[in-house]
Formats: structure tokens, sequence, C-alpha cells
């Protein structure tokens, strides 16, 4: 049931759930705070099965579980931010930016790596 829910395969199925989160991250960007009636109406409009439900309340339950997000006693869903010690003095910034300089350093070292198997004189 879960598989069918987010996809047919695994593969389609991480790439349903990044799809969602990141599209929950620019809104939470752009809003600051949302219900979660509205992060539905704000994906689907007036059009709602309940795979949609589903899917939007088991990754919002996700995100929340992993620190990226926080939903205050009002139910309003926000960013989780964090302050930094940074060259500048304290920063502050969202757990998403940290995963995302997270995934572009590994991304990196991938690159880097397959560059250093490279036999330049074959």
């Amino acid at each position: 049931m879960v598989s069918k829910l987010w996809g047919d395969t695994e593969d389609t199925s991480s790439i349903a759930k990044k799809n969602l989160e990141e599209q929950i991250e620019k809104i939470l960007l752009k809003r600051k705070t949302i219900k979660l009636y509205d992060l539905f109406e704000e994906f689907w409009h007036s059009y709602h099965l309940l795979n949609h439900y589903m899917q939007i309340f088991l990754i919002i339950k996700e995100l929340e579980e992993e620190g990226k997000i926080i939903i205050d006693e009002n139910k309003n869903i926000s960013l989780a931010w964090i302050k930094l010690l940074d060259t500048d003095g304290l920063t502050e910034v969202t757990v998403w930016d940290l995963e995302h300089k997270k995934e572009d350093i590994q991304k990196k070292r991938a690159i880097i790596e397959r560059y250093s198997k490279i036999d330049y004189l074959v």
C-alpha cells in the first residue's frame, strides 16, 4: 500500500517524496507559516484524493521528526531555524540550508573521486 501511495517502484517513491519535500520547502520559504489545510489547497486546490492527504500528512510527519519543520500548538507549520557560529558571527539558517550544503559537498566529493580515478596516461 505504501509503495502505491508514493509510486510503483522504490525509485519513483523516493523521487515523489523528494519532490513533495522540495515544494513544501519553497512554500514555507515564501509564506513563513502555513496550516495543513492550506498546504492541501496549495498543492491540489479543490481536487483532493485520499492519497493526496496521506502523502502530505506522512511527509509533514517525517519532516517534523527530521527537525526540518516545526508544528506549533495552533497546528501552524513553519521552517526550523538554527543559529550557526560563522566567520561573520551568529547567522540564522534553516535546517534545509544545511541539508542542501551537505548534498552539494557530497556531489562535489563524488566528482573529485571520479576524476582522481582517471588514468591520464592511457
